[in-house]
């Protein structure tokens, strides 16, 4: 993210970004989520209870496209548009039960507050949609039976009656503007002592209004010794400060970002607030939201620009608070991903963040309270990535119903059912996969006692000819399940992943972003990384050739701004954020410097493959078409070379119609010889095309890797037994070479024939076993359509052997050679002449190879 200056004027920026209607200014310094606005995606929304045999929620950016949003241990019910909640863009939301028990939702918008009943979360109903001041920032509290809205729009605190709202009706009830300035960033509300905290706002700090009369809250003072960005304000009702209200504020000077860091306060007293504690923390760029655990020792929070430090990843700051007046900081924790924290709640030990690009993530507090492990999410942005202010701004998971709500800037409300499992492989990061074989052993622990469907365990697997599900067992310990990965065929990509689902059908799978990111495992006895370019340096690519024809959007690299088609930076996993993208935008907002007119080439430097056994490259790749004023018409094509370019040899088109082709990351492996016979002469080139109608095509690569798998694994499988021949020896094949048909370089060795016997090889797409056929002493292994290798008939040699040399292009077959086809299984045989005692035949095993 790169962050404008505050002495760029603001009405040119606003301009540039938005209609002057929607912000009147920043809720502080340089605040980022204006230069990061982007449309609301159209819909169409969703509702479990309309479609529950639904494979799962799809995220439709136009009427021909899909996108399916990652989940792990929490199940989408509803999801309501922003065209449902009123237009605009989304902000904060909060959750409010009715004495009858019915749940809504409330939902903020840049227009207004939309409410929405979540009764039954799998059909979410819009009740009511008040209008509020055009902002990008409104914040939503509940205290008993009115909702209070503020905004940095101005109008002071809006109270929403909500006492009718199970007949369908809720009201502007009250506008309250004492207090000074209009504006206001946030709310928050103690409800036990029953006062409201407006925070922040045109500077200022805390003003803090009586809701004894919930209707008309009467304001009673007010803290400006520092701005006050959010705060959680709690009464205590046991320990040395049992019935003190002790406010933890998210605080700074200049509007937060100076100084930035936690302040707790005593304001028992209104007229006679003090500081109680003053901490700061390490790399602190702006303090922006916290909340404490459910017993009080622990204050979590979140900086809002802190991605502008060398870690680029969300980062949750700890506080010792079991004392809230010797406060101590504790430390950070990350989950790994780059994306801006947001706002986070506390719910039964477990820590709620809505994290932007990444969507909302859920920590187990009571698994390790310092650095909780992450343990279910659901990424309500998919076509966004990194350290962008867009996708998920707030979350709310405390209804008594269980079900959490999210409120998303471009997407609008989600409505979530929760209810994960926690699973774990040891070892699931290994490259390698044994040939004959794994072990897969998984430990699956309830977080909620009962809730798993042990028939649902499963061990997924698919090496490129579609998903196998294999069912996990009861293992040695307890909470193991296992499986055994059958064997592969040496240098084999296999794709896995471990999938459990609860009673409720909520699935957790392990890896957590399976089945759209499992693990990719190479089969081999070693596997060797070969090269590998995190887009660092170029490295000898060369992005846009002679010949392209786009008029605009050639490839380049560096790090791109990220727009509702093009990802912010590169890979997540990167630290250095750099990748190869098409068309760098002028703006954040502005998707339309995109591939025009043409088509684009990114090129990578000719590799040299030559030597190695089974070479696979694998690389992250983003593409996006859906946005635009027409339906999608375009691939994205991705090539391979043996010949440093003089012929192409398709790897991997993306359809404009797929799921992978509206932006999101995804990995692609390819082992190199099912294509073309490695040489030292291989390349790959990435095709980025605008050919059809127009659309906005966005394209992008990152982290391309080569690996190398070795191992001894004979090339085929024998079967089907013979008798033993006059030497006394069952007479065998053993293969060499490889069974890939780009390089055809497979040979056949009969072994254990008697010396100087004829021998010929026949070959069959069938399997058969006939003893004795003809009155030979052996076993006819092969079926019917059975030919023969009348040219490469032989004797063998004094070793007793004898080779056939396999032209895959050319297999004998009763009506003429025929071309093997890759998946295809063909069966081979050597007979024999043989003297057991008198002249007689035999034959050796047989041998099965599947050509790839």
């Amino acid at each position: 993210m790169t962050y404008r200056s505050p002495s760029l004027a603001l009405s040119a920026l606003l301009g540039s970004f938005l209609t002057p209607a929607v912000v009147a200014f920043p809720a502080h310094e340089d605040d980022p989520k204006i230069f990061d606005q982007r449309p609301a995606v159209p819909g169409p929304g969703y509702r479990r209870a309309a479609d529950p045999f639904a494979l799962g929620p799809r995220d439709l950016a136009s009427a021909s496209a899909a996108s399916t949003f990652a989940s792990q241990g929490m199940r989408l019910e509803s999801w309501l548009t922003l065209s449902e909640l009123g237009g605009g863009n989304g902000n904060d939301c909060w959750g409010y039960a009715a004495p009858s028990g019915r749940e809504y939702a409330l939902m903020g918008t840049t227009r207004g507050t939309a409410i929405v009943e979540v009764t039954d979360p799998a059909a979410a109903t819009v009740v009511e949609i008040i209008d509020g001041p055009n902002s990008i920032w409104r914040d939503i509290k509940v205290y008993q039976d009115r909702a209070y809205v503020v905004s940095e729009g101005g109008e002071g605190i809006q109270v929403l009656d909500l006492r009718q709202v199970d007949a369908g009706v809720v009201t502007l009830e009250n506008t309250v503007t004492t207090g000074g300035s209009p504006s206001t960033h946030n709310v928050a509300i103690d409800e036990d002592s029953g006062f409201l905290y407006r925070t922040g706002g045109s500077g200022n700090g805390l003003r803090i209004y009586r809701l004894t009369d919930p209707a008309n809250p009467q304001f009673v003072g007010s803290w400006s010794q520092r701005y006050v960005h959010d705060a959680q304000v709690v009464t205590y009702s046991s320990g040395p400060y049992a019935g003190r209200q002790i406010a933890y504020c998210c605080s700074g000077f200049g509007n937060g970002s100076i100084d930035t860091g936690l302040s707790i306060l005593d304001v028992t007293n209104k007229s006679s607030i003090q500081v109680i504690g003053q901490l700061d923390y390490p790399n602190a760029s702006y303090s922006h939201q916290g909340w404490l655990s459910a017993d009080r020792t622990r204050f979590y929070l979140g900086d809002e620009l802190d991605q502008n430090r060398d870690i680029d990843l969300t980062v949750t700051r700890v506080f010792d608070v079991s004392d809230p007046g010797a406060a101590s900081y504790i430390g950070e924790f990350t989950n790994g991903i780059r994306a801006v924290n947001h706002n986070m709640y506390e719910r039964d030990g477990y820590l709620f963040q809505a994290n932007y690009t990444s969507g909302v993530r859920v920590l187990d507090i009571d698994a390790g309270p310092d650095a909780p492990p992450e343990i279910a999410h659901f990424d309500s942005a998919p076509d966004a990535s990194g350290s962008t202010f867009n996708g998920l701004w707030s979350c709310y998971p405390n209804l008594s119903s269980g079900i959490v709500l999210g409120s998303d800037r471009e997407r609008g409300l989600f409505v979530w059912s929760f209810d994960p499992l926690a699973i774990d492989v040891a070892d699931a990061e290994l490259r390698e996969l044994s040939p004959g074989g794994e072990s897969v052993i998984a430990e699956i622990r309830e977080l909620t006692p009962g809730t798993l469907d042990t028939a649902t365990i499963s061990l997924i697997v698919d090496a490129g000819n579609g998903a196998v599900t294999i069912p996990m067992v009861p293992g040695a310990t307890a909470d193991a399940y296992e499986a055994q990965l059958p064997s592969f065929p040496c240098g084999a990509v296999v794709e896995w992943y471990v999938s459990a689902t609860t009673n409720s059908g909520i699935q957790s799978t392990f890896p957590a972003t399976a089945p759209l990111r499992p693990f990719v495992s190479l089969v081999g006895s070693s596997v060797t990384t070969i090269r590998e370019d995190d887009m660092g340096t170029d490295a000898g690519w060369t992005g846009g050739l002679p010949g392209d024809t786009a008029i605009d959007g050639a490839w380049e690299r560096g790090f791109p701004i990220g727009t509702r088609a093009e990802p912010a930076g590169g890979f997540p996993s990167d630290d250095d954020r750099l990748c190869w993208f098409t068309g760098q935008q002028a703006v954040a907002n502005n998707a339309d410097a995109d591939v025009d007119g043409g088509f684009t080439t990114l090129l990578t430097p000719v590799l040299d493959l030559s030597g190695l056994d089974f070479p696979a490259v694998e690389y992250e790749r983003w593409f996006s078409n859906v946005f635009g004023m027409n339906d999608p018409d375009d691939s994205f094509v991705v090539e391979i070379s043996n010949d440093a370019g003089a012929t192409w040899t398709t790897l991997e088109v993306v359809d404009p119609l797929s799921a992978q082709a509206a932006g999101g990351w995804f990995r692609a492996s390819f082992l190199v010889p099912r294509f073309v016979v490695p040489t030292d002469q291989v390349q790959v080139r990435f095709v980025a095309s605008d050919l059809g109608r127009s659309n906005i095509v966005e394209a992008a690569i990152d982290d391309f890797r080569v690996y190398d798998a070795a191992c001894s694994a004979p090339v085929g499988t024998a079967y089907c037994s013979s008798a033993p021949n006059s030497i006394g020896s069952v007479s065998a094949i053993v293969g060499q070479g490889t069974d890939f048909l780009t390089r055809n370089d497979l040979a056949l060795l009969a072994t254990d024939l008697p010396p100087g016997v004829l021998g010929l090889f026949v070959v069959s797409a069938n399997q058969a076993f006939v003893p004795n056929p003809g009155g030979s002493q052996g076993n006819l292994c092969v079926g019917a359509g059975t030919g023969r290798y009348l040219s490469q008939a032989g004797s063998a040699d004094a070793a007793g052997t004898l080779a056939l040399v396999v032209d895959a292009t050319a297999i004998p077959q009763p009506n003429g050679d025929v071309s093997a086809v890759a998946g295809e299984t063909w069966n081979f045989q050597c007979w024999h002449r043989d003297g057991n005692p008198g002249p007689t035949s035999n034959f050796t095993t047989g041998y099965s190879v599947t050509f790839r």
